[in-house]
């Protein structure tokens, strides 16, 4: 009956608005919970809109791109690294919502063995980290904080799954990653050092749609946000009952995700407070949002590491909030 039940979930994901065509492609990550996006798709919430959504599932936001590229896709859930790499190398795409904020979900966590509590405590130590990616920014962000330098430590270029191998085989002193990694490393002991909240950062995962879609949809932009709407005020009045849809996905027992979005420390941010100097600002003063003077700081880290030659004077373009600027506009 369980396996039933994850079979007609999935079944609703990925086939959404049945022989209906859809207005709107959606690509999202099978490997991240989707805890807001499973609940409005199983309870009908984009349809009572009036909106068709297909789902289109990813195994990450960078496998997105291409599809981006392709036209296969209008609007991907993905983190703030491909969207910012998809931008700077010529993809026109926009982040117009914040689907969540993960305070905690990238973490350093050390082997007690190492007697380490700080990262300065690190130096000379081997991290695990992925060359590239938001685990490599954080590191560091984290060494520069220390007083610390690349020099200081040993770099281990991991992908996140082979990193609770390595730590548990001895192979590394440290890792730097997010969830499931860092919690299979804390539960065999390991020492939290630092987190994106501690190294004074933000992580999370934005709807990004392409610059045409936007422009020529507008209404049906308008009703995806009106559904998602939907699903946040569901999980302020009953988190529980919401995240049951994706424990179901994921296969999981309800108690085991909701630790898991504790450790991620999991904010779903409602739209008037999207458009707030905390995250995408509205027309008036988005290029001083923290969003877009964080997708400013991936852009320089970027060039640090010789993945783009320098940061686009049209970078703040990015962030576009006009669709939930004009959806609180309207009468509810």
């Amino acid at each position: 009956m369980f396996i039933a039940r994850i079979v007609s979930l999935i079944a609703v994901l990925c086939c959404a608005g049945g022989s209906q065509a859809a207005d709107i492609r959606i690509g999202w990550q099978t490997g991240v919970v989707n805890t807001l996006l499973t609940y409005a798709q199983q309870n009908g919430l984009f349809k009572e809109v009036g909106l068709a959504v297909e789902l289109k599932p990813f195994p990450a936001g960078p496998a997105m791109l291409p599809a981006f590229a392709a036209g296969e896709i209008d609007v991907g859930w993905m983190g703030e690294f491909p969207a910012v790499t998809g931008f700077v190398n010529g993809l026109p795409l926009r982040v117009f919502m914040v689907q969540s904020m993960l305070g905690t979900d990238v973490r350093l966590v050390a082997n007690p063995a190492t007697g380490a509590k700080t990262i300065a405590d690190l130096k000379g130590k081997k991290i695990a980290v992925t060359i590239g990616s938001t685990s490599h920014f954080h590191l560091l962000r984290a060494l520069d904080l220390a007083g610390l330098t690349q020099a200081d430590v040993t770099m281990v270029n991991l992908a996140p799954a082979n990193m609770p191998p390595a730590y548990l085989a001895g192979q590394v002193d440290a890792i730097l990653t997010w969830e499931p990694g860092t919690g299979e490393v804390e539960a065999q002991g390991g020492t939290r050092i630092a987190t994106t909240e501690s190294l004074g950062t933000v992580t999370g995962l934005f709807g990004v749609v392409r610059e045409d879609y936007l422009k020529n949809n507008p209404a049906e932009i308008g009703k995806l946000i009106r559904g998602w709407d939907a699903a946040l005020a569901a999980y302020r009045a009953n988190p529980r009952r919401v995240i049951e849809s994706e424990a179901a996905r994921l296969g999981q027992p309800v108690d085991a995700v909701e630790a898991l979005l504790a450790r991620q420390n999991v904010t779903f941010p409602p739209f008037a407070d999207q458009v707030g100097q905390t995250y995408l600002g509205d027309a008036t003063d988005k290029r001083t949002a923290r969003i877009t003077t964080h997708v400013q700081d991936i852009a320089r880290f970027l060039v640090k590491i010789e993945r783009i030659k320098s940061v686009p004077d049209n970078l703040p373009d990015l962030i576009q909030p006009g669709a939930i600027v004009d959806y609180l506009r309207q009468p509810k």
